[in-house]
């Protein structure tokens, strides 16, 4: 698998797949040195089926915001670089 993770090339831009992929590994690194580093056994054993729909919000919220950026960054660069005007 060859990924395109520098969305600034445009000879090689980051394509929505590639944002995806790279989403996947970051939420995954982020959530467990989050989520994972605060949770507690008690609040496990005290409620499990709330801890487990946190720990995949958790994950969710973490993917969809690290997604949306890459995705994000990637039209900013392809409008930047078709002449277009960005906002800052």
């Amino acid at each position: 698998m060859k990924l395109k993770i520098n969305p600034f090339n445009g000879g090689n831009p980051m394509t929505w797949k590639d944002a995806a992929i790279v989403a996947t590994i970051a939420a995954a690194a982020i959530w467990i040195l989050s989520f994972f580093a605060n949770a507690s056994y008690a609040q496990l054993a005290s409620d499990p089926g709330r801890w487990i729909f946190d720990a995949v919000k958790n994950y969710a919220v973490s993917w969809a915001g690290i997604f949306i950026s890459l995705a994000g960054l990637e039209q900013l660069v392809k409008r930047t670089q078709s002449g277009g005007e960005s906002r800052a």
